[in-house]
C-alpha cells in the first residue's frame, strides 16, 4: 500500500533535482556560485533532499527538521523563546528505542544529551506540547517490507505527569488502519431471484483513504450470467465513492442456466474529507439489496501503545534527572493515549507533509489552549480544523517554492547559513514566514470557545458528580459515627455498672475461677454410693466409741470389788491430756473409710 520510490521515507537518496519552474530561480544571479545545501541551527538539507517536495516524493527527516526548527524561529509571535512546543528530531524515537532498549526508561542513556541542547530544558514552562514524528516500517499480508509511513506523536502537558495535571499522547495519522471480521458474514441479494443471486461480505478493512471489501457472490444462471462486480458503489457522508479497483481469486461470470461467482476484493478510493464510520455498499449495477458497513472507531495500534509507553517512560526519567522539581515524582502512566480522527491523504507519499503541517499549526497555538487539548474528548477533537489533502498539496507546493528561493538567495550572498539570510533580507524573512503557516486566528478561536464551553459543560457534569459522590459518602459517614457513638455509649454504661458492682441488663454473671472451683466443691452432690459409705463409717464409729465407754466401766466396778486402796496417779489431764485408760476424741482413731 505505501511504495516508495525514492527509498522510503527517513533516507536520504542521491535522486536528481527536478528542473525548477518558470520563477523559481529569478533572483539567481548569472554567474553566481550556487550553494550545496541549506543549514539552519544545525539543519541541514541538500539538493537531493529538495527533490523529495516535487510530486509522488515522500519527505524525510531531514526536511522535517529544516522546516520545524524554521518554524519555531519565524512563527511564535513573541519569538523563539515562546515557542510552546518542543521538538528533539525526526529520528528522536528510533534513537530511543535502540541498542534494544526495552522501555523509555533504559532507552533515556541512548537520547540523554538531546534535551540538554534545548534552553531551559525539555520541562521549560513555555512548553506546552512535546512533537515526536514516527517513521513506521510496514509490512504487507506476507511479511514482506511495504514501505515507510510517517505520523505524529503530539505529547500535550508534558510537565503535568508530575503535578497531577491531565496529560494526553495525541496520535495524528494520516493514513489509519482498521478492519473489521464479519462473522457471520452480512449477506444480500438480486431482488426477485428468491435468494438464487446472493452476496456476502466477510470483511472491510480501512487504509488512510483506502477502504478494501471481501465479498463473494454467487448465482445459479436462472436470471442470466451474474452482474459485474466492477459497477458497484461505495457511500459515506453522501459522497459516491465509484470505480473500485478489482481483485478476483474466483472469477466465473456465468451465463443464462450457467451458474457463476465471483470471490475478492473491491478497493475504493475514499475523499479524504470523508470522516464516516459508516458506508453502504451498492453492489453491481444495482437490483442488490445495500449493506451497511459499519466500522468500530479507530483504535490505538501496537506501535501507538508503545511510543505512549516508551515517551512516558523517557519523560519520567528525563524528569528524575533533568527536572525542575526533582522531588517530585513523574508518573509515567498519567498520560492517556488516544487517536484523533484527522482527515486522511489521498495518496501514497504525503504522510510526512501532514507531519509537518500539524506541527507548524501547533507552533502558531497559545499555551494554554494545547494544555487544554489535553482533556478534550475524541468528539471534539474530530471537529478540530485538521489540515486537508487540499491544504497539504497547497503546502508542498510553497515549500517547493520557497527552497528555491533559499537556494537562490545562498549563491547571491555566497552562503547557505539561512538563519544569516533571513537577517539581512526582511522580505525574504517574510515570505520564509507566509510558506510555513497562515492566518488561522479566527478559526482557531472559534475552536478554542468551542472547547472552553466543552470543558465548561464537563466541569459542571463533574463538580455535579463529584457532589452527588460527596454527599452520599457523608451520609454512609454519618451512619458510622452514630453506630460508633452508640456502641460507646452502651460501653460506658456497661463500665459504670460494673464499677457499681450491679450486673449489667442482659449479661450473665461469670465468676472467677478461683471462686467457682471452691464453691463447685462446697456444692457438689455426693452420689448414692458414696451416701451410703458414709453411713456404714458412722454406724461402726458410734459401735467403737460405745465398747470402749463399757470397757471403762468394767474397770472401774473391778477395783470397788477388791476394796484395795490405791493410790491415784497425779493426774495428767492439765499437762498431757487424758489418761491412757480413758478413750478421749483426740486420741481414738479415726475410723478407716471402707472401700468401694
Amino acid at each position: 500500500l505505501f511504495p516508495s520510490p525514492s527509498g522510503g521515507a527517513g533516507q536520504r537518496v542521491a535522486a536528481r533535482h527536478p528542473a525548477p519552474r518558470e520563477g523559481e530561480w529569478q533572483s539567481h544571479r548569472v554567474g553566481a556560485m550556487p550553494v550545496a545545501e541549506l543549514t539552519f541551527r544545525r539543519a541541514m538539507i541538500n539538493i537531493a533532499d529538495a527533490g523529495r517536495l516535487g510530486e509522488g516524493e515522500d519527505l524525510n527527516d531531514a526536511l522535517l527538521d529544516f522546516f520545524m526548527r524554521l518554524g519555531q524561529y519565524l512563527i511564535p509571535k513573541g519569538g523563539e523563546n515562546e515557542a510552546p512546543v518542543s521538538y528533539l528530531g525526526a529520528i528522536f524515537f528510533k534513537q530511543l528505542r535502540s541498542a534494544f532498549a526495552n522501555s523509555g526508561e533504559e532507552g533515556w542513556k541512548n537520547v540523554m544529551n538531546w534535551a540538554k541542547r534545548k534552553a531551559g530544558g525539555l520541562f521549560k514552562p513555555a512548553f506546552a506540547a512535546f512533537a515526536v514524528p514516527i517513521n513506521e516500517d510496514l509490512k504487507d499480508e506476507k511479511g514482506q517490507e511495504a514501505g515507510n509511513h510517517w505520523w505524529l506523536a503530539l505529547v500535550l502537558n508534558p510537565q503535568g505527569g508530575a503535578r497531577g495535571e491531565p496529560t494526553a499522547v495525541m496520535c495524528l495519522d494520516s493514513m489509519q488502519r482498521r478492519e473489521k471480521v464479519l462473522d457471520p458474514p452480512l449477506t444480500g441479494s438480486l431482488k426477485g431471484s428468491v435468494n438464487r443471486y446472493t452476496l456476502e461480505v466477510r470483511k472491510v478493512e480501512q487504509a488512510g483513504y483506502l477502504v478494501i471489501v471481501s465479498f463473494k457472490a454467487k448465482g445459479d444462471g436462472s436470471m442470466g450470467p451474474l452482474p459485474k462486480p466492477g459497477a458497484s458503489k461505495l457511500v459515506a457522508d453522501g459522497v459516491e465513492c465509484k470505480n473500485p479497483e478489482i481483485g478476483l481469486r474466483i472469477n466465473m461470470g456465468g451465463d443464462d442456466d450457467v451458474a457463476g461467482e465471483y470471490e475478492g476484493t473491491l478497493s475504493f478510493a475514499l475523499d479524504g474529507r470523508v470522516r464516516s464510520s459508516t458506508f453502504v455498499l451498492h453492489y453491481g449495477e444495482g437490483g442488490y439489496t445495500p449493506i451497511t458497513l459499519q466500522f468500530d472507531p479507530f483504535a490505538l495500534t501496537k506501535l501507538q501503545k508503545d511510543v505512549s509507553r516508551y515517551v512516558g517512560g523517557y519523560l519520567a526519567k528525563e524528569w528524575e534527572v533533568n527536572g525542575p522539581d526533582r522531588k517530585k515524582r513523574y508518573e509515567k502512566t498519567s498520560a492517556r493515549a488516544l487517536v484523533a480522527d484527522v482527515h486522511q491523504q489521498e495518496n501514497l507519499n504525503d504522510c510526512g507533509v501532514f507531519v509537518l503541517e500539524n506541527m507548524l499549526r501547533s507552533l502558531s497555538m497559545k499555551k494554554d489552549f494545547l494544555k487544554q487539548m489535553s482533556s478534550a474528548t475524541p468528539k471534539v477533537l474530530k471537529t478540530f480544523p485538521w489540515p486537508s489533502q487540499e491544504e497539504i498539496t497547497a503546502r508542498k507546493g510553497k515549500l517547493r517554492a520557497i527552497v528555491a528561493r533559499l537556494f537562490a538567495a545562498g549563491a547571491d550572498k555566497g552562503t547557505g547559513d539561512v538563519e544569516k539570510l533571513l537577517k539581512e533580507d526582511d522580505e525574504l524573512r517574510k515570505a520564509v514566514l507566509v510558506s510555513l503557516t497562515e492566518e488561522r486566528e479566527e478559526e482557531m478561536e472559534k475552536w478554542a470557545t468551542d472547547l472552553q464551553k466543552q470543558l465548561a459543560s464537563r466541569q459542571v457534569d463533574k463538580e455535579a458528580a463529584e457532589a452527588e459522590m460527596k454527599k452520599k459518602e457523608e451520609a454512609i459517614q454519618a451512619r458510622r459515627d452514630e453506630e460508633r457513638m452508640r456502641k460507646e455509649e452502651e460501653a460506658r454504661k456497661a463500665e459504670e455498672i460494673r464499677l457499681m458492682g450491679k450486673r449489667p441488663p442482659g449479661s450473665k454473671r461469670t465468676p472467677s475461677r478461683s471462686r467457682s472451683k471452691k464453691k463447685d466443691k462446697k456444692k457438689k452432690k455426693p452420689s448414692k454410693k458414696t451416701k451410703k459409705d458414709d453411713s456404714r463409717e458412722s454406724e461402726s464409729a458410734s459401735e467403737d466409741s460405745d465398747k470402749k465407754k463399757k470397757k471403762k466401766r468394767k474397770v472401774k466396778v473391778v477395783v470397788k470389788k477388791k476394796g484395795v486402796a490405791k493410790k491415784k496417779a497425779p493426774s495428767r489431764e492439765s499437762d498431757s491430756g487424758p489418761s491412757r485408760f480413758e478413750p478421749s476424741e483426740s486420741r481414738s482413731r479415726s475410723p478407716k473409710r471402707s472401700r468401694r
